[in-house]
């Protein structure tokens, strides 16, 4: 069919072939591992975060819990040394500022439900407080 045949098919540039194109790097090191070094940098950049929280007229600011050490991690999830943690994640002048503002482990855990929810790494919604009966005479 002559080129200008208007019924024949028209060659597609997103499928004409890459004249340009280098090799890619297969990211596969001497012993045969596959190099994830690039992947984990590409994945950190597209992260959600950083969140500001307001709290006892306290701002602060937290980071993308997928991108906390997992030792800080750890640290929040066993109840062990969670005001280390803690400071960990937002500095020690933010840490004292919230001590002198009464903050209180339960705030803590509070904190943490909503920065995990709001991030994505927890999908349900953190647990409402139960409502505590009041006692009627």
């Amino acid at each position: 069919m002559p080129a200008s045949d208007p019924i024949a098919p028209q060659p597609s540039p997103a499928y004409a072939p890459c004249t340009t194109c280098r090799p890619r790097s297969t990211g596969v090191t001497g012993d045969g591992a596959l190099s994830l070094d690039a992947y984990a940098r590409r994945h950190a950049r597209s992260l959600s975060g950083p969140f500001r929280y307001e709290l006892k007229n306290v701002t602060f600011t937290l980071p993308s819990p997928r991108s906390v050490p997992l030792a800080v991690w750890q640290r929040l999830h066993d109840g062990t040394d969670l005001l280390t943690a803690f400071q960990a994640l937002v500095g020690e002048a933010k840490t004292r500022e919230m001590t002198a503002a009464g903050f209180t482990l339960g705030d803590l855990e509070v904190i943490v439900e909503q920065w995990e929810h709001r991030s994505g790494v927890r999908r349900h919604a953190p647990a409402s407080p139960t409502p505590t009966p009041t006692p009627t005479d």
